[in-house]
């Protein structure tokens, strides 16, 4: 017999998605603009490294399979 997969709170718990889902577009923002001398440029690799960072600690915080998944994509 297989084993079902858990699903994470961010697939299972509205309100967990679309907190995490603003702070990856957050991530966005701030990849996009880096380096762009935009009002949006966080403008040094310190203060953008840390952005990243603490977006990670949140996700983490909301759901830990997702924040596994985002790890993986970081390495």
């Amino acid at each position: 017999m297989k084993k079902k997969k858990e699903l994470g709170r961010y697939h299972t718990n509205k309100k967990v998605r679309s907190k995490i889902d603003k702070l990856l577009e957050q991530n966005a923002r701030n990849v996009a603009n880096f380096g762009t001398k935009s009002k949006f440029d966080l403008e040094t690799q310190e203060a953008f490294d840390a952005a990243w960072s603490d977006i990670e600690k949140e996700i983490e915080g909301l759901d830990e399979k997702m924040y596994k998944v985002i790890m993986k994509q970081d390495d």
